[in-house]
């Protein structure tokens, strides 16, 4: 046998022996898979990220596969390409296939696909429709909500009326899991089909009436959608979303916000009638007269009870402007930046000038974060000091550059800087600013430069100082800074010229070295200016000036030729300013630039004697007065004065211009409204006027069921309740009154009983009451079971929805007001 023999059986021996391993290994990991482990090694969910050619093959066996394992295996891995982004819409029919499976998991994960491709797959995604229908009725809350929100993801206007009796059905449903999800609904139903809008309003008006703290900011954002200004469905609630607006959660806290800005300037008068609001000076802490509600401090003062006030100017305040503005300070609170921002948008637009204050310090505080969310801050914040910079005056520190900060926050930290100088931070902020000018970046120096001229035109006092400060930068060797500051100085100087004649002589000096075209252009206009109080430096600048004409800028030579009419106009009859004027008139005439030769021929008709024309005689009597006038050179602004009319928070702030969906705040009304139609009856479930909402309990710790619970009526255990009175007063009422009870009532003879009877009595009201609970508990119970398995219109799974539903709908816990229950 030849050695080639050998080699051939060697090959064919490995090639066999490694087609078995293969089929073992994939015997191995079948069988691990149908036993529910992972399929491969180490990371037991890196697995289903693996987007091989193989692995993607196998998706669709996976899929049409009996075993719901392997229904759960593939539908994971789909899950996460979507997440990476990947488009995996091929497996559509595949998937849709799923949607009647028994499996809860397999299920959530098929929702989870057709949510992401429903509108892309419109006609496939109508062929489950009939199983969305079904699953509306679930017993699960989880299945429910979340075939709604597939089925109202599918844009098909056909289905328009499916979608509208979906959401009706989920608005009574028992979960407030599932009717916050039907209000999410309500703006895609009437984006579908807006011919639906008055039975989604019908609908927006029945949540507006729910009691859960889960649903309401969900339901004002459908309101804003279908129907932001009827106000008349949020008279009766008004009060009621004062009251939650500190239990909801962040996303929901801003849309109500956002609306209650709106409500308020509609039905409130403007709490700053004399324009308090409008000047650069903080207005007086007492010019509001608040109204004295029934239930106040006693330990108040007699001014206040009277509803005297110091000061000339008296203002009235209605008491639900009052308490708009008491519910929203809670709020300064939260670590969510859009809420805080939302609370001062609202104070800033909404509240006294006097109040306004509250919000300076939760802005600053906000500032420590992201330097995205700290430049939108900032931006509202260098708004706001325009017209209220003692909001922001004891900040100051807060606002210096730090070096490390991106030039966007640096910019707008200069800008708020300036805009809260007063007489008596301007010597520090100033001493700030002039270590800025150091700083090695240019453009950040012409910034700072830019501060210092806008604090000499706030605060006037300081504008020597101010001067004297820009004055040094003319020495500077960097051309930028040198320019910045002759435009500002030029600024300066317009009115003052000849009180700092020096200082326009420096300027003058400085055309020899300045190449920047702007600084020239603006030295020669200050000159021209004031060529009558500085009759020796004009002709002077205009001879060096005319030397370099043709080499100058479009802008320079403008300035050239109108110095040269300014000088003719003082001096007519002066023999070398004429020939110079005529010189310069000349080379202008033939310039490339159209508005070089416009400008030379009209000087030249003003200055220059022709023969008599109509009008034109009359016209040269008043050359001093066209060429001479107050007009200032060219100046760059304050980025925020445009921003200034855009409402506080808004997109359109930041952009400096309306952008699409922006809508400006409505004026206040003259005359006050009516207040009458927002006192309302108690309905079911809130109260309109004096409101606490409290979340049940648990079991037989209920406050329901322990303090309520005979008063007739089962209580749903997710339901949140409202109590009014005497029972929203807090601990020390409720325990008290809680133990004091005769045939069910409160007993108010007991309440106000000596105090050395007090420990007896409670020893044996306890016993009484205990006793009573567990009766009551027992009945409750009953009821509640009842009640629910109607709602669904199935048996309830007590270790299935309700554990889940429990999960979602659970608020922030007891309160600190509320009575302590002792387990037992």
């Amino acid at each position: 046998m030849e050695v080639s023999d050998y080699i051939n059986k060697a090959m064919n021996f490995a090639e066999n022996a490694a087609k078995l391993s293969q089929k073992m290994s994939q015997g191995l990991v079948e069988n691990a898979r149908e036993l529910g482990f992972p399929g491969g090694g180490g990371d037991s969910g890196a697995q289903y990220f693996d987007t091989s050619e193989e692995k993607m093959r196998n998706i669709k066996r996976q899929l049409d596969s009996k075993n719901d394992r392997e229904k759960l295996d593939g539908l994971k891995r789909l899950i996460a390409m979507i997440s990476k982004g990947r488009d995996v819409s091929e497996f559509f029919p595949d998937v849709v296939k799923n949607v009647v499976s028994q499996n809860i998991e397999v299920r959530k994960l098929v929702y989870i696909y057709l949510l992401r491709y429903a509108e892309q797959e419109p006609d496939l995604a109508l062929l489950s429709i009939n199983s969305f229908q079904k699953d509306l009725s679930d017993k699960n809350q989880i299945i429910r909500a979340m075939a709604l929100r597939v089925m109202s993801g599918i844009r098909v206007p056909v289905i328009s009326p499916i979608v509208l009796l979906g959401i009706k059905k989920c608005v009574t449903d028992s979960s407030p899991y599932v009717r916050k999800t039907a209000a999410h609904a309500i703006p895609k139903c009437y984006s579908l089909d807006d011919t639906q809008k008055d039975a989604l309003i019908e609908i927006v008006a029945t949540l507006l009436k729910d009691r859960s703290n889960i649903t309401i900011g969900s339901t004002i954002m459908a309101f804003n959608e279908v129907c932001p200004n009827r106000f008349d469905l949020i008279h009766p609630c008004f009060r009621k979303l004062c009251a939650v607006l500190a239990d909801c959660d962040e996303w929901g806290q801003m849309a109500i916000l956002g609306l209650m800005l709106r409500y308020g300037r509609t039905q409130f008068l403007n709490p700053n009638p004399h324009g308090e609001d409008q000047t650069r000076v903080a207005p007086k802490s007492s010019t509001v007269v608040k109204s004295r509600a029934f239930y106040s401090d006693s330990d108040s003062s007699d001014a206040d009870q009277n509803g005297a006030v110091i000061g000339d100017d008296v203002f009235e305040m209605d008491e639900d402007h009052e308490l708009l503005l008491k519910s929203c300070i809670p709020l300064l609170q939260s670590r969510n930046s859009g809420v805080v921002l939302s609370v001062a948008r609202l104070f800033y637009h909404l509240a006294p000038a006097s109040q306004a204050e509250k919000v300076a310090k939760p802005l600053v505080r906000i500032l420590r974060n992201h330097r995205e969310q700290q430049y939108v801050v900032l931006n509202n914040i260098a708004t706001m000091s325009l017209r209220r910079p003692y909001l922001f005056e004891s900040f100051l520190q807060q606002f210096y550059v730090q070096s490390t900060e991106p030039v966007f926050i640096r910019d707008i930290k200069l800008t708020i800087l300036a805009n809260i100088a007063t007489d008596s931070n301007i010597h520090v902020l100033l001493n700030e600013l002039q270590q800025y000018v150091k700083s090695p970046n240019k453009d950040f120096v012409a910034a700072s430069i830019q501060a210092i001229a806008r604090c000499a035109t706030i605060v006037p006092s300081a504008a020597d100082r101010c001067l004297r400060l820009l004055m040094k930068l003319l020495r500077s060797s960097n051309e930028l800074v040198v320019a910045e500051s002759v435009l500002v100085v030029t600024k300066l100087l317009k009115d003052t010229a000849s009180e700092n004649k020096n200082s326009v002589i420096a300027l003058a000096k400085l055309l020899d070295t300045i190449k920047v075209p702007t600084a020239r252009a603006n030295i020669l206009w200050l000159i021209g200016q004031h060529a009558e109080t500085l009759p020796q430096v004009g002709p002077d600048v205009l001879r060096q000036a005319v030397k370099n004409f043709a080499n100058e800028t479009n802008n320079t030579k403008l300035q050239i030729i109108t110095l040269s009419s300014k000088l003719i106009s003082l001096n007519p009859t002066h023999t070398t300013l004429n020939l110079l004027n005529q010189y310069v008139l000349n080379l202008a005439r033939y310039d490339l630039s159209y508005d070089v030769r416009d400008r030379a021929r009209f000087l030249r008709a003003l200055t220059i004697p022709t023969e008599d024309k109509p009008g034109l005689d009359e016209l040269k009597t008043h050359v001093q007065h066209i060429l001479l006038n107050d007009k200032s050179p060219a100046v760059i602004e304050n980025q925020t004065d445009d921003a200034f009319d855009y409402t506080i928070g808004s997109l359109s702030l930041l952009a400096s211009q309306p952008l699409p969906g922006y809508e400006p705040l409505p004026d206040y009304p003259e005359e006050q409204p009516d207040a009458s139609v927002r006192d309302v009856e108690e309905l079911d479930g809130w109260s309109g006027s004096r409101t606490t909402m409290m979340a049940t309990g648990f079991g037989s710790d209920s406050f329901e069921a322990r303090y309520r619970g005979d008063r007739g009526g089962g209580f749903s255990s997710n339901a949140s309740v409202a109590l009014s009175g005497v029972e929203a007063m807090g601990n020390a009422y409720s325990s008290s009154m809680a133990t004091k009870k005769k045939n069910g009532d409160y007993d108010l003879d007991a309440f106000y009983d000596d105090e050395d009877d007090d420990d007896e009595e409670d020893d044996s009201s306890e016993d009484d009451s205990s006793d009573d609970v567990s009766s009551e508990e027992d009945s409750e119970g009953d009821d509640s079971d009842e009640e629910s398995s109607q709602a669904d219109g199935s048996s309830v799974d007590e270790s299935g929805s309700d554990e889940e539903e429990h999960d979602v709908v659970t608020s922030n816990g007891p309160s600190s007001n509320s009575p302590i229950v002792e387990l037992k």
